[in-house]
């Protein structure tokens, strides 16, 4: 009875002293499933590697078996015992492929053809794709006057006026496009004479083209370009009685222009909006060009219905002075030769 007693008495105390079992933490858990899965992979490889194995072996020894039976029958043909028409051809097995094989095979045997292709398509896309988004202004102008402050507001215009721009080429989206390009510079160097020549050249592909017909810029600019005369329609025609119209253009100061850009510090005093006369050009006929020149008539009428400023009286703007002789103008490039060497030294 007193062993029974203290039997329990024992075990309350084993069990006392035996501590609790820890719980597997997540990252251990994570591991063993991993470890799990990884065994499950491995095998399955190594059945896979087996059966392929199996198969190779399994075609190796057909293969054997049919070069050692052409062998018997080529050294019985020699000998006599039996005739090229006893023998019996074995026919060859047809493999049959999978769709993921063709496409691989389809690929390897004409990979050179379809880089070529690829490339041609991809060109095709790109030439499409550049079409589709590029931007076709309804009207084009140009800024020529050597304010190098407006090449910071040019780019801000075009969102500003094409409000007052109809959608001429139909595209849903009226855009009139102002692109800078200065004529003139200031300083005697020769970088600014290399940038003016640049300018010049884009200046000259533009006029060829006959997409621009509004210019806007002084005497000055217009003189430097031979543009002073038999270039610009006189706009005391296309806007009779009106103050602002002058022969050469239309007198931008006559408008909140500047104003409406935030261009505080350009002078817009001696500017003029002038339309140039429509006549065939390198890339363009007259008679395109005339619809351009409606078009930017229009245009600018549109604009002048909300920006027209009324009782301004503006000082007449001064004669331009006139250009250099060829002389001078060698006289000119010397002297900016020897400028740039003395700064370089």
């Amino acid at each position: 009875m007193e062993d029974k007693e203290k039997l329990p008495e024992n075990e309350n105390a084993e069990s006392k002293d035996k501590k609790p079992e820890k719980p597997k933490s997540f990252l251990q858990t994570v591991r063993e499933i991993d470890a799990a899965d990884r065994k499950a992979e491995l095998e399955e490889e190594a059945r896979r590697a087996e059966e392929r194995a199996r198969r190779e072996e399994k075609q190796r020894k057909a293969y054997e078996d049919k070069l050692r039976q052409e062998r018997i029958e080529l050294m019985k043909l020699k000998q006599g015992v039996i005739s090229e028409e006893d023998i019996e051809t074995v026919p060859e097995e047809v493999r049959t492929y999978t769709v993921r094989e063709k496409i691989g095979n389809f690929f390897y045997h004409n990979k050179a053809f379809i880089i070529v292709g690829a490339m041609f398509l991809a060109l095709v896309i790109f030439l499409v794709y550049d079409f589709i988004r590029k931007e076709r202004p309804d009207i084009q102008s140009m800024y020529i006057a050597a304010d190098f402050d407006m090449s910071y507001y040019s780019g801000e215009l075009t969102e500003l006026w094409s409000k007052y721009c109809p959608d001429y080429n139909g595209d849903g989206e009226p855009l009139a496009r102002l692109y800078y390009v200065p004529t003139g510079y200031a300083d005697e160097t020769m970088a600014s004479l290399y940038y003016a020549q640049s300018d010049r050249t884009k200046l000259i592909g533009e006029f060829q083209s006959g997409n621009v017909v509004m210019i806007i810029g002084d005497k000055d600019a217009y003189q430097s370009i031979g543009a002073l005369e038999d270039v610009f329609v006189d706009c005391r025609e296309l806007f009779p009685d009106d103050p602002y119209a002058e022969e050469i253009g239309y007198r931008l100061a006559g408008t909140d222009f500047m104003d409406m850009l935030g261009a505080d510090t350009i002078d817009d005093t001696d500017l003029y909006v002038s339309f140039r006369i429509p006549g065939d050009t390198m890339g363009m006929k007259k008679e395109k060009m005339q619809v351009n020149f409606d078009h930017a008539v229009e245009f600018w009428k549109n604009f002048l219905a909300e920006h027209r400023i009324d009782g301004l009286e503006l000082p007449p703007t001064p004669d331009v002075q006139p250009l250099p002789i060829d002389e001078d103008n060698y006289d000119f490039m010397e002297s900016a030769d020897s400028t740039s060497s003395e700064t370089s030294q």
